[in-house]
């Protein structure tokens, strides 16, 4: 789970120091030495030491080079990479959260990746999952582990309701939610993750693309507070004002709106990839084998939406040894690496090669699932400065689930508020 947001970078301080780093995000490291490092030095957070640990003792065996892993709370990660940067710290590779790699492109702070890549091993990441690391035309860092928001229910309540198969739309959903409330089946329909968070952006996003719309225009202008957005924003708040949605959804996180679903009190809730394994554990799970994955609906000509999560790893632009942070980039990307991660953690791919892995699908239900929502799924707006945006945006739609103001006046004060990013 990487959909919290970090802390604010000072981007003054930092933009302060960037004549003196030497290096301008492109493709390669102009202070690079063809000299073979004694150690690569990485900056991640404490969920992924284990899977890098893995992987650093393969490294050293196969190059000589040791790895020496910087980790601390996810929280204090970005913040952690930007004193590093600043302070010119002798650090090869960072963890690159999906909102990052704007920023972390304009400043510098991570180095263009494209000329190290081949096209054998671009055309096998699943392509919006490589898009959310690119800005300005340069790859920021490669995807090591995926993630998204899918739409789970329980397919005994739908069952029950005389339903064969999940809704395709939002009104479908909507309907289904009341005549299975009216029938008693439910309590609700929904739960929505709608407190003031990080989350409330990753919903926000699949909410605005379901519909038709869009954060930003072609000319990178704010554009959603359009009809599309409003009525994404609507569905959201109106169904907790109606009733249809759970009433504590505006007070829910990612993982307090599991619990109603998880008790058989809603039938249907949108989460990451790791509500799969959750609610179909029977010490946590009321509904555990009763858990169904699908499309998240669309609206109209819109078939579906989702949000992007998951994780890359980017070369800092003050590495003496860029060609070998990438050899290391290589190994934590490979089908075995991938393959070791979903086995021993439920860590959702990157490559397509796996998805279409037959003896793996056998094994990992989820996978087939879950695959197809990755060619509807969209990222959250490519913006250097996207810390601050996202926290002067989140209280404005949080005012709308609360029904403190409409959804056209919170999208119109968002977008007025944000102008100054474009």
């Amino acid at each position: 789970m990487r959909k919290k947001l970090s802390m604010i970078v000072v981007l003054g301080l930092i933009m302060a120091l960037l004549a003196g780093c030497g290096n301008s995000g492109g493709s390669k490291n102009s202070q690079k030495s063809d000299a073979k490092p004694e150690k690569l030095t990485l900056i991640c957070t404490t969920d992924d030491v284990a899977l890098f640990e893995h992987v650093g003792k393969q490294f050293e065996e196969k190059y000589g080079i040791k790895l020496e892993i910087i980790s601390q709370a996810y929280d204090n990660t970005h913040q952690k990479i930007a004193t590093s940067f600043s302070g010119k710290g002798d650090v090869d590779l960072v963890y690159v959260d999906t909102p990052w790699p704007a920023e972390f492109g304009s400043l510098g702070i991570t180095i263009g990746l494209d000329d190290y890549m081949t096209e054998e091993f671009k055309s096998n990441i699943i392509d919006v999952t490589l898009e959310q690391m690119v800005y300005d035309g340069k790859t920021q860092a490669i995807p090591f582990c995926n993630n998204g928001k899918w739409m789970f229910y329980n397919k005994k309540v739908l069952e029950a309701g005389g339903y064969n198969e999940p809704p395709k739309t939002w009104d479908e959903l909507e309907a289904m939610s009341k005549d299975l409330m009216e029938k008693g089946i439910v309590k609700y329909g929904i739960a929505w993750a709608g407190k003031q968070a990080e989350g409330l952006i990753c919903d926000m996003t699949t909410m605005l693309y379901a519909f038709g719309g869009a954060w930003l225009d072609d000319n990178g202008k704010m554009a959603f507070n359009s009809d599309a957005g409003v009525a994404g924003l609507s569905v959201m708040a109106d169904s907790i004002r109606d009733g249809w949605a759970d009433p504590a959804s505006a007070t829910y996180g990612d993982r307090e709106n599991l619990d109603p679903f998880m008790a058989g009190d809603v039938a249907f809730v949108m989460n990451w990839s790791f509500a799969w394994g959750l609610t179909n554990d029977a010490n946590e799970s009321k509904i555990a084998g009763d858990v169904g994955v699908c499309l998240i609906p669309g609206n109209g000509t819109v078939t579906s939406a989702s949000v992007t999560g998951g994780g890359g790893l980017g070369i800092m632009s003050t590495s003496k040894a860029p060609d070998y942070a990438w050899k290391y980039i290589e190994m934590v990307t490979s089908e075995d690496t991938q393959t070791f991660a979903l086995e021993n953690n439920a860590t959702l791919p990157t490559l397509k090669s796996l998805y279409e892995n037959e003896e793996l699908k056998a094994k990992f239900e989820f996978l087939e699932l879950m695959y197809p929502q990755y060619a509807y799924a969209h990222f959250r707006p490519m913006l250097p400065e996207y810390s601050e945006w996202s926290n002067m945006v989140q209280p404005k739609i949080s005012a709308a689930l609360v029904g403190d103001m409409d959804a056209k006046t919170a999208l119109d004060e968002a977008a007025a508020a944000t102008a100054k990013f474009e």
